[in-house]
């Protein structure tokens, strides 16, 4: 799989073999642990959490920090134009003719770039450790229709197929002496035409082949029953990661109530 749309990360751990539906569950509760919470402290720590969890999943420290390094720079421009331009108040800090800095727009952009930094290792922690096709069926076994499972699947899996034929593509048509480097931005799309030409064909042809072989295999038919070769089965160790899951959430909605 093209790691632009696979980061799953094949490991003999514990994180990789709970259930795709208790990861679902931890993003869900993650999130809203985030929101019920007012303080950086907890986004912080939520951070923290996640990083520790994505080393307990044995992925590697660069893959870590690229995710770190990336929400850095986004967090950076929430906290920058939060605290320039943001409208909560408190003693003011710097003033730069009608721009106040204030200490609660610093607060509040501290809290967003925070929530913001947490909130992608979430999402990293779920992808890290899920493989694509155990995701589909976590939400088919949370009752989505099973057309929609397969869409996702399907999507997931041709993604990759067509981003590689878009580099076999244009390779071959280069090595017969097409330049879409030369020019402006207008002459350069029109060099991709015979690229595009080419996808699109492809595209038609394999999309022809798909649907004869969901065809073959049923697909939309009437009163069949879908069956799947490993059912998913929660393991005592799912649901213990689902009881101390729902165990955190109530305590944060209880603390957030009082």
């Amino acid at each position: 799989m093209h790691p632009a749309f696979d980061s799953y990360l094949q490991r003999d751990t514990w994180l990789q073999a709970l259930d795709p539906r208790v990861k679902l569950l931890f993003v869900i509760v993650a999130t809203a642990l985030l929101f019920i919470g007012q303080g950086t402290a907890i986004a912080v720590v939520m951070a923290l959490v996640c990083t520790g969890l994505l080393r307990a999943a044995r992925v590697p420290w660069s893959q870590i920090g690229r995710v770190w390094r990336a929400m850095g720079v986004l967090a950076a421009m929430v906290f920058g134009l939060t605290a320039i331009f943001g409208s909560e108040g408190g003693a003011v800090l710097l003033q730069i003719g009608p721009v106040a800095v204030t200490a609660g727009s610093v607060a509040q952009g501290l809290l967003l770039a925070a929530r913001l930094v947490a909130l992608a290792l979430v999402f990293a922690v779920w992808l890290f450790t899920t493989d694509q096709s155990a995701m589909v069926r976590g939400f088919v076994a949370l009752r989505m229709p099973y057309e929609w499972g397969l869409t996702l699947a399907l999507a997931l899996r041709y993604l990759p197929i067509f981003v590689s034929l878009y580099g076999q593509v244009r390779d071959a048509q280069q090595a017969r002496g097409l330049d879409l480097a030369q020019g402006g931005l207008w002459r350069r799309l029109r060099a991709l035409q015979p690229v595009l030409v080419a996808m699109i064909i492809t595209a038609l042809r394999n999309s022809e082949h798909l649907g004869w072989a969901l065809e073959s295999r049923a697909l939309g038919a009437r009163g069949v029953r879908r069956t799947v070769f490993r059912p998913l089965r929660m393991a005592p160790t799912d649901w213990l990661a689902t009881g101390v899951l729902a165990a955190a959430l109530l305590v944060a909605s209880l603390l957030r109530v009082l």
